[in-house]
């Protein structure tokens, strides 16, 4: 679940979309999937009041999109920019594991998700078979609009000081990684992946790291 929404889990400007009408006659706007759509749209675009208008939770769990949603956004920067510099191949590259950035792509998969709806609460559940995550997403009704429930997310330690600095780290390396794909520096994917990754063992303080990858 956590991967899938901040993946997404774990992750803008807020989408309006024009499509007519769909299950119950409810207009688009209305329905969970729509929802959904619009509030991953808005993490990969990284708008964090776009993000908590299509929410709803604790004030601490709204508060973790203020660390979640700039972290999905910068690794959606560096996945559009691999894919624009190499292609589909290059952006496979970077986000495989191990050591491969975060890879976001919850938005396209909620098109093709099982929407059911119980009153004021929702699930959408993947149909995709290879998906590894097969949690459903829960959403509720809140004043006739449909918004993610944080409350089904694992937030535990997201407000921990020291993990919020990490997320922020990762955030700003590779917010810089995909400006430097951007600028030419690396000759493929692989070594923009390379990179990226001994800058974050550098960021965690992890032994052995060149000193000039550090600084």
């Amino acid at each position: 679940m956590q991967s899938r929404i901040t993946a997404a889990l774990a992750i803008c400007a807020l989408v309006v979309f024009a499509q007519p009408i769909l299950a119950d006659d409810a207009p688009a706007a209305l329905t969970p999937k729509h929802a959904a759509e619009s509030f991953c749209k808005a993490m990969e675009n990284g708008d964090v009041a776009g993000a908590k208008a299509l929410a709803v939770g604790s004030d601490k769990q709204l508060a973790v999109l203020e660390t979640i949603v700039p972290f999905v956004h910068a690794f959606k920067q560096l996945e559009n920019a691999a894919f624009k510099k190499w292609g589909e191949a290059g952006r496979n590259e970077l986000t495989a594991s191990p050591g491969g950035a975060a890879r976001f792509d919850v938005y396209d998969r909620i098109k093709t998700d099982r929407e059911e709806i119980n009153g004021d609460s929702a699930t959408l559940t993947t149909t995709d078979p290879k998906a590894t995550d097969r949690s459903p997403m829960k959403l509720k009704r809140v004043n006739g609009q449909w918004k993610m429930d944080l409350a089904s997310v694992q937030d535990e330690g997201m407000d921990d000081p020291k993990n919020v600095k990490i997320f922020k780290s990762m955030a700003e390396i590779a917010k810089t990684t995909a400006g430097e794909i951007d600028q030419g520096k690396y000759p493929d994917a692989a070594s923009a992946k390379q990179a990226m990754g001994q800058k974050i063992l550098a960021a965690m303080g992890v032994a052995g790291v060149p000193a000039e990858v550090k600084k």
